[in-house]
């Protein structure tokens, strides 16, 4: 092989080694700068899509401007340079940015909020958004084949970023933290920066040795209505993304992991498609594109009908019902606690447990992204009516592909789903993605007359609307449903609740996870013990409404005047609405309910509260560190007067007692929660009497019962050495160090030991 030859296969290997990487960093900094801007401006579904929709708006404008300005750049590997080195500048100064950012306008409006996350992601993601066609333009002037070319990038970047999102939740910031994920990402763009100097001083890569080679490509085009293609389709793909994602919450318990696992998933399928088109297409040269992009289209449709009609019925009629059983059954996933004692079966279980998290989305996403993949290097080439013009079409058609991702997003979150349901919502997508068969004339050397795709349509038409589940049954099968239970259902914008009651027993389960009870007398215990602590007791605060039994119990105390009660889920409480109980409970005018953040409130409101009650998720679910960090602590603090009680059900989790003593100064704690104060806490016997006396006969024995199961730590809790002692290896949570919740990093460390007993 000539000099000449081995030139441009050194500096396509490359170039592809630096954009796998910077596709591996960029997602690095999806997943932190995502959960950190939680911090500042809440976890509702509200604000997620206003973080997700000004990431993406960032890229698709990114990518606009790229293709005009690639265009027009005389040094293009100059320009990738400095663009890199910006992106890894920018990631170097975005922590102290994001927390004087945060300082002054954490707990805003949404409108504001949306504000200051576009001020702080619209610099990184608008230069992300450039690198596509900058490096197609630079590619394809060595490769002289603009298909091949989107299709090889797409890959070697998509599956860059697919790599990054698991490295980075998995590894990097279960180990050491958000803030080294972005470290991590920013030593990766300066390391690509050089490389891409480097690659400068090939010689085929200087301008004035580049020469453009026009592709021998008569076919014919769709030019600018490929973009009103791809917003449509990039409007569905992200639309299936959310709703997929939704599904496997649900059978993996809102797991911390479950974000970076469904992107992992999706990813490699975009991926792998991209990658295989140019190679379906060197087999099969005489294919009509058009036709065969349309027909991809149809497949994506079909597909999903196929998947979510066979995983119902499969679920409910076969023994195959058994993985959804498992999976929901468990609170944790990945689970990689394993017992000392194995069986055959209780190992299949847990190594089961171990993967479900990457399998459900293996079975809803991996084959339709495989399509959706293999469609956006085809429809980027029938937009490429200028030949010369790639840099320009690959931006345009990003752009308008994001556009479509940002509409599908706003549209199936906030209508779609509150208003149709995850069921109605996917069959609704799938039969529009199945109505493309119109526009494919001839496949394959197969004439399709109008008469067979009208067939076609209606024959699916009629099966889906016979056979696929309706509104509600696909998380009817999902949940383990008790005997004679009535069954009450909620889904929206914030996810889905199922509540079953059955006289005055009522489980509750909010995305999956078991939230809440009827009976649960030990939340009267709680409030008793804090009752009997508190010297004054009129203006309460609960964080997390449960079931409602905190609540119940803190009306009971005669001094109340006013209980605020912060709940994330507004669906949760429409469904509790529908049983008599619920709706008497909170038309008490003493209850103000605000649908909201617990921290975001906290950050909204000056209020000082007698007593503050929290159970409201656990540890290990995503998002759960905004509640359980030391900054949290500290902030709640802020809200109590010097001798008002804070409790906290600390779930046995050493990390959170850990974090908790490091932010109060008194504590008395329990074998399961912990009352903490600014003050010496002071026993109150007459207050812890009278609330006693306001339960009934049975709750009053229930109570009993608790307080004589439940262990209080005498004399030890007086002294903060004693715990501090006892948990000195155990870390303390912080905002960007979420030890509890990205648990697998505690599970290697030598700090990991059983519960205090």
């Amino acid at each position: 092989m000539s000099r000449a030859k081995k030139i441009p296969v050194k500096l396509t290997s490359l170039l592809s080694f630096i954009f796998f990487f910077s596709g591996f960093a960029a997602l690095m900094y999806q997943v932190a700068w995502q959960r950190l801007l939680t911090v500042y401006y809440g976890v509702g579904s509200v604000s997620i899509t206003l973080i997700v929709s000004v990431y993406m708006l960032g890229l698709g404008l990114g990518a606009l401007s790229g293709g005009f300005l690639t265009e027009r750049s005389k040094n293009k590997i100059i320009l990738y340079f400095i663009v890199e080195l910006l992106i890894g500048c920018f990631g170097l100064i975005s922590l102290p940015f994001l927390d004087f950012l945060g300082r002054y306008t954490a707990g805003s409006s949404y409108l504001l909020s949306f504000f200051y996350m576009f001020l702080f992601l619209s610099i990184p993601t608008f230069l992300m958004g450039i690198t596509l066609p900058l490096l197609t333009k630079i590619f394809n002037n060595i490769t002289s084949n603009f298909l091949e070319t989107v299709s090889f990038l797409y890959f070697i970047n998509t599956i860059g970023a697919a790599v990054g999102a698991v490295f980075a939740s998995y590894v990097i910031i279960s180990f050491w933290g958000l803030d080294n994920a972005v470290f991590c990402a920013v030593a990766i763009n300066f390391i690509l920066a050089l490389l891409i100097l480097y690659a400068r001083f090939f010689p085929v890569i200087q301008e004035k040795t580049l020469t453009f080679v026009r592709q021998e490509d008569n076919e014919a085009i769709l030019g600018r209505v490929a973009y009103l293609l791809v917003v449509v389709t990039g409007f569905m793909a992200i639309g299936y993304e959310i709703v997929w994602f939704r599904v496997v919450e649900i059978l993996v318990k809102s797991s911390p992991y479950a974000f970076s696992s469904v992107l992992f998933v999706y990813l490699s399928g975009i991926a792998l498609g991209s990658f295989g088109m140019n190679s379906f297409l060197k087999k099969n040269k005489y294919l009509d594109k058009k036709s065969l992009f349309f027909f991809l289209q149809f497949l994506i449709g079909f597909i999903v009908i196929a998947i979510i009609t066979g995983y119902y019925y499969l679920t409910k009629f076969t023994p195959l019902g058994i993985f959804t059983r498992t999976s929901f059954s468990n609170i944790i996933h990945p689970q990689l606690i394993f017992p000392s004692t194995i069986s055959l079966g209780s190992f299949l279980r847990d190594v089961y447990l171990l993967f479900d998290v990457f399998l459900w989305p293996f079975l809803f996403v991996f084959i339709p992204t495989i399509i959706m993949g293999a469609s956006f290097p085809l429809i980027s080439s029938l937009a490429l009516s200028q030949k010369d013009k790639e840099g320009k079409t690959i931006g345009t058609v990003y752009f308008f592909n994001i556009t479509g991702n940002v509409l599908g997003g706003i549209f199936t979150g906030f209508l779609f789903l509150p208003y149709f349901g995850t069921e109605i919502t996917l069959l609704v997508f799938s039969l529009i993605g199945v109505l493309f068969i119109f526009f494919v004339k001839r496949f394959a050397g197969i004439e399709l007359h109008v008469n067979k795709r009208i067939a076609v349509v209606l024959a699916l038409l009629i099966v889906s609307v016979l056979f696929f589940p309706k509104k509600g049954q696909l998380y009817e099968i999902m949940h383990i449903s008790p005997e004679k239970f009535e069954k009450y259902l909620e889904e929206g914008r914030d996810g889905v609740i199922m509540t079953y009651k059955h006289n005055d027993e009522i489980l509750n389960f909010i995305n999956g996870l078991s939230h809440g009870g009827r009976p649960d007398y030990q939340n009267f215990h709680w409030v008793l013990e804090a009752v009997s602590y508190a010297p004054k007791a009129e203006n309460i605060l609960i964080i997390g409404y449960g079931t409602g039994s905190v609540t119940e119990a803190v009306l009971k105390i005669e001094s109340v005047k006013a209980v605020t009660v912060v709940e994330l889920n507004g669906e949760l409480m429409t469904n509790l609405k529908k049983m008599s109980f619920f709706k008497e409970m909170l038309a008490d005018k003493r209850i103000n309910l605000i649908i909201d953040d617990g921290r975001r409130f906290l950050l909204r409101s000056d209020e000082k509260f007698d007593m503050v009650f929290m159970d409201p998720i656990r540890p290990m679910t995503a998002y759960s560190n905004n509640i359980y960090s030391l900054e949290f602590f500290n902030l709640v603090k802020q809200h109590l007067r010097e001798d008002s009680i804070f409790m906290l059900y600390t779930h046995n989790n050493e990390v959170i007692i850990k974090t908790l003593i490091s932010s109060m100064n008194h504590i008395k704690a329990y074998t399961r929660f912990m009352l903490t104060s600014k003050m010496p806490l002071l026993f109150h016997k007459e207050q812890r009497e009278h609330f006693l006396e306001k339960l009934s006969t049975v709750e009053r024995e229930a109570v009993s019962e608790k307080v004589s199961k439940e262990t209080m730590y005498d004399n030890k809790d007086k002294d903060l050495e004693y715990f501090k002692k006892t948990l000195a290896r155990y870390p303390v949570n912080h905002d960007w160090k979420p030890v509890a919740e990205y648990y697998i990093g505690s599970k290697f460390r030598k700090y990991n030991q059983p519960a205090i007993k």
